[in-house]
């Protein structure tokens, strides 16, 4: 039996059950069967377009697991013009490597690693990609320095997040490589670099440090935040930020300046009544925090400060996050805990600017989980703390 038959045969088997049994397979690779069933296993959500070719390769599980998702890859292509030169400076895996390629004229492909490099060329040529050329090398400021100029058109880099001791890593500079130190060379290479930074960086941070940052891109799937994304320009102008949900579509696009001279509208008890419309901000929203504009661009008021929930009487559609309506309002007391859960014992529950966690809240009140009714713990902006009940619009 050959490889990729064994493969498509053992797909549902346990990968590392197959390596404790590989003596029953003696003249198959089992370890390089059992990595790529694991692989097949999370291609099939993360790159579905990649799982329906059975012939592909598949590497170790951290780089399945580092790698971008089909969705992810997807969003990148707006970056790249139709019939460009590019290039992928980290191409691990090659998933941006090759969703990019689908709209460039041409990419270049670099990877330090033996093993990934030559994973990502057997499954470039069953994908068919023929403008992707692969280079099996690191890509440091002497090899920079070898590049004319203006011979990029754009520069994906996706600089590793792993410490020596395979630690993660969220400051660019403990990033390998460091963006700061070869800023210039790259921008000297092409007008445009689009870096992939930790989703778990300080954003004003980062682009306080890195004054060339034109555009900010925030991306989340199913309501996490996966992905921060930094346009690098030699053009020197004030950055917008882009939050957007991907598995929605919807989104929320500014500038910092607007943020700082937005008029907040902030909630009071009239605005809390059951039958308003409560609007919670999706994960990339909170990531990229446009707060006060989100008030005064979507028509929402704010509960508080520090409480990022909005309501209005008005159902707006395109709101960049969920929508529930109000059930009722609760002060938070002893007598709410003591006989809330009785009327509803099954009740979700979150909390936000409040003392107590979702759990705890959930423990005490003896809650069990509800895909209807949902509670929200926060404080209000004259300080109180609160309960909120919702029900889906």
């Amino acid at each position: 039996m050959n490889l990729q038959k064994f493969i498509l045969e053992h797909e549902s088997d346990d990968p590392d059950m197959l390596i404790l049994q590989r003596d029953r397979y003696p003249d198959l690779d089992i370890a390089t069967a059992a990595r790529c069933i694991h692989g097949r296993k999370t291609a099939r959500l993360k790159i579905p377009s990649w799982y329906n070719t059975t012939s592909l390769l598949y590497p170790s599980n951290v780089s399945m697991e580092q790698c971008s998702s089909e969705a992810s890859a997807k969003y990148k292509q707006r970056f790249v013009g139709k019939g460009s030169r590019i290039a992928d400076l980290t191409g691990g895996f090659g998933v941006d490597t090759y969703f990019l390629s689908l709209v460039a004229g041409s990419t270049d492909y670099f990877e330090r690693n033996q093993e990934l490099a030559g994973t990502a060329t057997h499954n470039f040529n069953e994908l068919r990609a023929a403008n992707i050329s692969v280079f099996n090398r690191e890509i440091d400021s002497a090899a920079l320095q070898q590049i004319p100029d203006d011979f990029y058109d754009l520069i994906y880099i996706d600089p590793a997040r792993r410490g020596k001791y395979g630690e993660r890593v969220y400051s660019i500079h403990d990033c390998e490589p460091d963006i700061m130190e070869i800023k210039s060379e790259l921008l000297r290479i092409a007008p445009e670099i689009l870096v992939k930074i930790s989703p778990m960086a300080d954003i004003s941070a980062v682009a306080s440090e890195l004054k060339e940052t034109a555009e900010i891109h925030v991306i989340a799937v199913n309501n996490e935040c996966k992905e921060v994304l930094l346009l690098l320009s030699r053009e020197n102008k004030e950055h917008t930020i882009t939050a957007i949900e991907l598995s929605t579509g919807k989104g929320f696009s500014y500038t910092p300046v607007e943020e700082r001279n937005a008029a907040v509208q902030y909630a009071g008890q009239s605005d809390l009544q059951p039958g308003s419309f409560l609007y919670i901000p999706s994960a990339a929203v909170l990531k990229a925090g446009p707060f006060k504009l989100l008030s005064s661009r979507m028509h929402v008021s704010k509960l508080a400060p520090s409480s990022h929930y909005y309501v209005s009487p008005s159902y707006i559609r395109n709101f960049p996050g969920k929508i529930r309506k109000i059930e009722a309002v609760y002060p938070f007391n002893r007598s709410f805990i003591r006989d809330f859960g009785k009327r509803f014992p099954e009740c979700s529950v979150s909390s936000r600017n409040f003392p107590l966690s979702a759990a705890e809240l959930k423990k005490r009140m003896k809650l069990r989980e509800s895909s209807h009714y949902h509670l929200i713990a926060t404080t209000d902006n004259s300080g109180g703390k609160i309960a909120i009940l919702s029900v889906p619009v």
